[in-house]
């Protein structure tokens, strides 16, 4: 059975791009590819390409006839289903369905016991996935942050074992490392029974960041190479915070750029396996502040037009929101998190990640992610579409009791009073009840709210056989 908390966009949706101006994008980005051309650093690549009709040039300088992409558009499934680690379908990446998860390798946290902003440790994603996993509005989980008390080489690789040991969600997985995510796809094949078994029921997702978007490096195109051969769901996406430096700064181009390397990748997965799920990224971004050169993750410049090509495309999209440019929990962090969000799912984004990412994308907290946590209840209650019938008309009901009498003690209001959503978090009292119970505020509450669920978390028990499959994988990985 399907995950109950996704979010379901039936009425009218937001969109920032026209028809005919998704039709310009598109043929601008067949025009780059074709004329411009995309570098490959991987010979096996270029080998694909080259047979299947593109024009190459300086040894790696790969030109795109539109037939082939159009090609590999018509067979990358448009529809594609991912499990939870028990084998539930747990989310289905199709039209405007909408999921939830937060980011990846984060280099610090902010500690939720002392306020200290520090460099993370492993424990820290241990944490952090025992808190996504208590709370269900979190439908999937990356790795949170990368541990610095663990060697360089070897930290995406715990973060792969905490993901299978802390929760049964859906991981999407992120290494820059192509020999990392082999010894993540054999863990989770471990787990899952076999290669074939976690094929039919993938619970793992790839994410791969191509650092410029028309130089695709060596061990991005690997990894994704690896991914079509095992038949397994990836993200491929170019670098989000480009404009200006590797992408024109006017979205328009940054858009048509961005799009080109997607579509070029989407074409290699599809020439080293016909038919392998492919998940365009959605997301915004792109834009760097230039007075202070740091890249802007809750910018609003470019947000939104992504999304609108991955539709276009009828491709399973991966976007972004609940993140922040801020340094500490605080009043920018809720309303960037908050904006983000909403934007977001408004546009159909099916997997929104980052959530709770704060100084764009360098830090996390826990704290953080229990208030989107919160956002994202408000959203789920404001979207959904009214349903008018006679029972929510009421009718009968309202005859029956006005002008004169109250509806509160009625069979009615009895039957419909818990649909409304109630926040764990947010405050609701009169200021009298609020001061009495304390006067904490939200990031308090948060704060405590965290320690509650790390407290009452009961580890989950791992076949013996798999965790001894586990120390095989990383002891061969160790000695590598």
């Amino acid at each position: 059975m399907f995950d109950v908390n996704n979010v379901v966009l039936t009425t009218p949706y937001y969109r920032r791009l026209s028809d005919d101006q998704l039709q310009a994008l598109h043929a601008a980005t067949l025009e780059i590819m074709s004329r411009t051309g995309i570098r490959f650093d991987h010979e096996e690549a270029v080998q694909l390409f080259r047979k299947a009709g593109a024009s190459i040039s300086d040894g790696n300088r790969v030109r795109f006839p539109s037939w082939l992409v159009e090609w590999a558009l018509r067979t990358a499934p448009k529809q594609i289903i991912v499990y939870d680690q028990l084998g539930r379908a747990a989310m289905r990446l199709a039209g405007r369905k909408v999921y939830y998860g937060n980011g990846s390798s984060l280099l610090y946290v902010i500690d939720h016991r002392t306020g200290d902003h520090r460099k993370a440790v492993l424990q820290d994603v241990v944490e952090a996935l025992r808190v996504l996993d208590s709370l269900p509005y979190y439908n999937f989980v990356m790795s949170f942050a990368l541990p610095s008390d663990v060697r360089g080489d070897l930290a995406h690789r715990y973060q792969m074992r905490a993901m299978l040991e802390n929760t049964t969600k859906p991981v999407v997985y992120d290494s820059p490392e192509a020999a990392s995510t082999e010894v993540a796809v054999a863990m989770a094949e471990a787990k899952a029974g076999g290669a074939e078994a976690l094929r039919e029921k993938p619970f793992v997702v790839s994410y791969i960041n191509v650092a410029n978007p028309l130089r695709h490096n060596r061990e991005s195109i690997q990894r994704l190479l690896f991914f079509a051969e095992k038949g397994l769901p990836a993200v491929y996406r170019p670098s989000i915070v480009t404009r200006g430096i590797s992408t024109p700064i006017t979205v328009a181009g940054f858009l048509c750029v961005n799009n080109a390397s997607q579509l070029a990748g989407l074409v290699l997965s599809q020439l080293k396996r016909e038919g392998t799920p492919f998940v365009r990224c959605s997301h915004g971004g792109g834009t760097f502040d230039m007075r202070t050169t740091v890249g802007q993750h809750a910018a609003p410049e470019a947000r939104g037009f992504q999304a609108d090509l991955a539709h276009f495309y009828q491709l399973p999209c991966f976007g972004i929101g609940g993140l922040s440019g801020s340094k500490t929990v605080d009043q920018q962090a809720a309303l960037e998190a908050a904006l983000t969000l909403l934007e977001a799912t408004l546009g159909g984004s099916q997997l929104i990640h980052d959530v709770g990412f704060m100084n764009n994308g360098a830090t996390g907290s826990l704290e953080q992610l229990v208030i989107c946590h919160e956002i994202i209840g408000w959203i789920k209650h404001y979207l959904p579409g009214l349903q008018i019938d006679a029972e929510t008309l009421a009718l009968d009901v309202i005859d029956e009791v006005a002008p004169d009498g109250e509806f509160l003690e009625t069979e009615h209001t009895l039957r419909h009073v818990r649909e409304d959503w109630y926040p764990n978090l947010l405050d609701r009292q009169g200021h009298d009840a609020w001061v009495a119970q304390g006067g904490l505020d939200l990031r308090e509450k948060a704060r405590r709210k965290v320690g509650e669920i790390l407290g009452a978390f009961e580890p989950y028990v791992i076949r013996g056989d798999v965790s001894e499959a586990w120390d095989r994988i990383m002891e061969k990985g160790i000695q590598a």
